[in-house]
Order: C-alpha cells, then sequence, then structure tokens
C-alpha cells in the first residue's frame, strides 16, 4: 500500500500559536497510542529566518512549506494507524489544499481564551513570543468549513472528553 492509497485517519490540530496544540496532540497520543507529528519541527530555513527576525511569513513561504508538509505527513502515515499532526495552518487555502491530498484528514481547530494564549506565550523561551502573535493574529483564518473546535483551557480530561466527540475512537 502505498503512502496515498493509506486510508487511516490524519487528525490535523491547528490554530494560533499559543493555544496549546502540541499539548493537545501529547494528550490524544498519550491516552491513544497514536503517533504525534508536531509539523513545525519541518518548517523551512526561511521561515526559521523570518521568526528569528520577527517577520511574517509570506504566501510563498507558507505554500512551499505545505508542500512539503504534505510528503511529511504520508511519509510518517503507517496503514491503518491514525496519525495526530500538529501545526498552525493559519490559512484556509492550505487546510484546503491537505484536505484535497489527503481525504482522510479531519481539522480540529485548537482554541483557548485570549488571555490564556497570551500568557503561554510570554512563558516561552522560544518560537513565536507575545510580542510577534498580534499580527499573527491577524494572519489567522478562522475555519468556514465546519472544522471541529476543540477549546484548549489545560484540563487534560476535558480535552479528552472533547476529543472523543471528535475522533469517536478514544477509550
Amino acid at each position: 500500500m502505498t503512502a496515498t492509497q493509506n486510508n487511516a485517519p490524519v487528525w490535523f490540530l491547528f490554530g494560533l500559536s499559543g493555544a496549546g496544540k502540541s499539548y493537545v496532540g501529547d494528550v490524544i497520543s498519550q491516552a491513544s497510542g497514536w503517533p504525534v507529528y508536531h509539523a513545525d519541527v519541518d518548517i523551512t530555513a526561511e521561515m526559521k529566518l523570518a521568526l528569528a527576525e520577527a517577520r511574517p511569513f509570506t504566501d510563498t513561504m507558507r505554500d512551499a512549506y505545505f508542500s512539503q508538509l504534505l510528503e511529511h505527513i504520508r511519509n510518517r502515515q503507517q496503514p491503518g494507524q491514525p496519525l495526530i499532526v500538529t501545526q498552525g495552518a493559519y490559512k484556509q487555502k492550505h487546510r484546503d489544499f491537505l484536505r484535497l491530498h489527503l481525504p482522510h484528514i479531519t481539522f480540529i481547530w485548537v482554541d483557548a481564551p485570549i488571555d490564556l494564549i497570551i500568557a503561554r506565550l510570554e512563558q516561552r523561551g522560544q518560537g513565536i513570543r507575545a510580542a510577534s502573535a498580534a499580527a499573527l493574529f491577524k494572519d489567522f483564518e478562522p475555519p468556514q468549513d465546519g472544522s471541529f473546535r476543540l477549546i484548549n483551557d489545560g484540563d487534560k480530561s476535558r480535552i479528552l472528553e472533547q476529543s472523543q466527540r471528535v475522533t469517536g475512537m478514544l477509550p
């Protein structure tokens, strides 16, 4: 079976920086035994430089990244094994691109109260910080397509309860 024929589900957690996508992905992974891929580890060198210089990502940067991301996801998929992916995916066109090429993908919008997001960003030692988050908040396109929404207040049991409603597969 090739990766393009794999019909195992991909649970794609997206949302604002600081919403807790990685945390939620780890919570679901620990409860389900499913592998989790934190896709930010594979951002391009150009994107890393933009972050270091507090510059926004351009559409060209994002387009190149999502083409690579598709291949990274396909390479990580195992036949019959769900995969959890965490990544901001701020633009609807990129979520649509992944949906077109990964028919078994389910998008889960990880959201949190804005004051909690800002507090999380202020605590970070690396990556996107509160100072540059305001520009990113304006850049984020909330889903208009019926994506599931999971509110992350940090409570593992609430995260798992919401995840159960979305995936129907968690214990």
